[in-house]
């Protein structure tokens, strides 16, 4: 495998670093990485070398430390992701097209899972955020502390684009002219083309911003146990009923502090992490080859 770095003396082979960028394309911009701009390549392309440096450093450090993943918790872990294929051949065949050998694959999950191992330990180093910090970002940030409106909702989604797009209108129609409010969640888990047919249509509370715009104007505006008119968005056509609302209120000090403990904490962490990885790399010889 072609090596894009090293890091004291370890290689980061291309593959890696192709598997890398196959993931933050995916995560940064929903394309594959062939799909991406010259600007969005090499911003991938930067931030998964990043990535990789910093996993051999701390890799590095755990065994200078002598902390190594168990042998044991390798295979558990292996045994995971074979299990999402049909067969273990299936999985050993994927890892060959991806350019992986099995001997490969197992010291990346070994190396991924002692990685781990150490940041946690790492981690350990960080207290738990105290009283007085908690209410000092509690009065700082009141906005933040404001729980929004949400709305409690079922709907029926007929799903029909394109040359489809009059027939499922035709048949959407056909159930608002017989819904009602008592049948609403057994006609869900019978005509629905949503996932949430499952649940009866259910999809529990939600806030502004997370519904496409259409959706969310239509739920918003009805009121609990409203039936209301068909709803058109990108994926189809939507009957929604509205179980329940609950308006914008100010979350009290004790209902947030959980939630700012850990948001506290999770900063503290990042920091402690960013600064211990950039002592690792200003103490390391570091070697970009790409």
């Amino acid at each position: 495998m072609d090596t894009v770095a090293k890091v004291n003396g370890r290689p980061i082979s291309r593959n890696e670093l192709d598997s890398t960028m196959r993931v933050y394309a995916q995560q940064m911009h929903h394309k594959a990485v062939e799909q991406l701009t010259v600007d969005q390549f090499q911003e991938i392309q930067d931030m998964s070398m990043e990535k990789l440096i910093a996993r051999a450093l701390i890799f590095q450090a755990a065994l200078a430390a002598g902390i190594v993943a168990a042998e044991a918790l390798v295979e558990e872990e292996k045994d995971k992701l074979i299990a999402s294929f049909s067969n273990a051949e299936e999985f050993y065949a994927n890892l060959e097209k991806a350019g992986m050998s099995p001997e490969f694959y197992h010291r990346m999950v070994r190396e991924d899972l002692t990685v781990n191992l150490m940041t946690a330990e790492k981690l350990k180093e960080v207290a738990e955020p105290q009283a007085q910090e908690v209410e000092k970002i509690y009065q700082r940030y009141p906005r933040k502390m404001i729980e929004p409106e949400k709305v409690h909702a079922r709907h029926i989604l007929i799903a029909g684009q394109g040359d489809e797009r009059e027939s499922a209108l035709a048949r959407i129609r056909d159930l608002r002219s017989r819904l009602t409010v008592a049948d609403f969640e057994r006609l869900a888990r019978e005509y629905s083309d949503c996932p949430s047919a499952q649940a009866g249509g259910d999809l529990g509370y939600f806030s502004r911003g997370q519904m496409v715009d259409s959706f969310e104007e239509a739920a918003f505006r009805q009121q609990p146990g409203e039936l209301g008119e068909i709803v058109e968005t990108p994926y189809g056509f939507h009957l929604i009923l509205v179980l329940d609302k609950t308006p914008e209120r100010r979350l009290g000090l004790e209902e947030a502090e959980q939630r700012l403990r850990a948001f506290l904490k999770e900063e503290a962490e990042v920091k402690l992490l960013k600064e211990w990885v950039g002592d690792l790399r200003r103490q390391a010889d570091v070697q970009i080859l790409v």
